[in-house]
């Protein structure tokens, strides 16, 4: 082998290695290595010398730092270390620096927040602008305030108006606020983040949407977004979530792949499900009737070339779950009283209460029925019973849509 051994780690030989008992370092090439912690916690290192000395200096940890990045900083520590400098004097004096920088206000730190995180995370110019602007409507009293003067005290007025005016984002405000602060850490504007960490749900807890399950409640909903302007995407998402009652992470990602229009069946990868698991097999949602028409007028209008169901403007990748979410909060309002999640308990209320076969519901919600065994049979004999429900439920939604009345012409557990 000739030549400098380079570029000697991959990305998954970072992410799996593992702690041992006593720390060891990985070698990339170029003086980079890969510290790895009793702990678990791995941190990227630069070996030089300096006068004839064995020095190292500290990059940054993983996963915060890529492997990529931690290379783009080993180029630049090789550079400085050229020069004679010592890394590590020269990075606490640069950080002794910020750290005099009392005076920086949280508007400045969240715009450097926005950028460094947007270039390590690739935002879409889309979410970040959407990220811009969250800050903007919710946080904006905090601008002025110097970073170190900020307290939990001082941020919870902030966050108790955005939980009254707009539930549904308290929690993506609370994070980002979060985040910010965590990044002044990291720049040595302060000694730790001042707001408490999020308070996790008990084990087994599950969260609970608020819905509006009466039909006249549910036609509403579905007049005002007839009549809403969105983008096609959003549109075709929020028909396929209150048609099709699957999860929003589900939906936004649908792709034409997925779709049988001949059998009206729309087959979901089992790894974008939240039950994973692959003996599983992908979960089978039948399209009824109505909803199959459009589908299908869809798929002739976007052509064979195209790959998603809901695409964003551009056509180039699907909407972002927060498209959708914003155009529940904003456009028809529905803050605090319905979300895309919603339309999961109202097929679940209205078929328990027309005394519809509740595993036949469970299983279009692909939620666990029995054991194993029972979940895999489910998956051949219950698609033609939920055929028929989905159906039922299409006429339903349509009719508190049209402010019809459905007549039931025979009583008792039909599927």
């Amino acid at each position: 082998m000739g030549g400098k051994l380079r570029d000697i780690l991959g990305a998954l030989a970072v992410k799996n290695a593992a702690a041992r008992a006593l720390p060891y370092r990985l070698k990339d090439g170029g003086g980079l290595f890969l510290l790895v912690a009793p702990s678990g916690v791995k941190s990227w290192q630069y070996r030089y010398k300096l006068d004839g000395k064995g020095q190292t200096a500290t990059l940054g940890k993983h996963p915060r730092m890529s492997l990529a990045e931690a290379r783009v900083a080993a180029t630049k520590a090789r550079e400085m270390a050229a020069t004679g400098e010592h890394l590590t004097t020269a990075k606490r004096i640069a950080r002794a620096r910020r750290a005099a920088d009392r005076t920086a206000t949280f508007e400045k730190l969240a715009s450097d927040w926005i950028l460094n995180e947007a270039r390590r995370a690739k935002w879409t110019a889309d979410y970040r602008q959407e990220v811009t602007a969250s800050l903007r409507n919710h946080l904006s009293g905090l601008n002025a305030l110097p970073v170190a003067a900020i307290t939990a005290k001082l941020a919870a007025p902030a966050l108790r108006k955005v939980e009254r005016s707009a539930p549904d984002m308290a929690t993506k405000v609370l994070q980002r606020l979060r985040a910010i602060l965590d990044h002044a850490v990291e720049e040595g504007l302060i000694h730790g983040n001042p707001l408490p960490a999020s308070r996790r749900r008990k084990r087994g807890a599950r969260a609970h949407y608020p819905a509006v399950i009466d039909r006249d409640g549910v036609g509403s909903i579905l007049r005002a977004s007839d009549k809403a302007e969105a983008s096609r995407g959003v549109k075709r998402a929020h028909l396929m979530l209150a048609f099709l009652t699957q999860r929003i992470s589900e939906t936004v990602g649908a792709t034409w792949s997925e779709f049988d229009l001949s059998s009206g069946t729309w087959a979901i990868p089992r790894n974008r499900m939240k039950r994973k698991g692959s003996e599983r097999g992908d979960h089978l949602v039948p399209i009824p009737p109505q909803l199959l028409v459009q589908v299908r007028e869809w798929s002739r209008a976007d052509g064979e070339k195209a790959e998603f169901v809901c695409p964003a403007p551009g056509g180039d990748r699907p909407i972002t779950r927060e498209a959708v979410e914003k155009f529940y909060r904003r456009t028809l309002k529905l803050t605090g009283k319905h979300s895309p999640h919603s339309w999961r308990s109202v097929i679940k209320t209205w078929a328990e209460n027309a005394e519809k076969s509740t595993d036949a519901v469970e299983a279009q919600l692909d939620h666990v029925i029995g054991g194993k065994v029972a979940a895999s049979y489910d998956r051949a004999d219950r698609l033609a019973v939920r055929r028929e429900l989905i159906a039922w439920y299409e006429r339903e939604l349509i009719a508190a849509r049209d402010g019809a009345t459905v007549l039931a012409l025979r009583r008792g557990k039909t599927v």
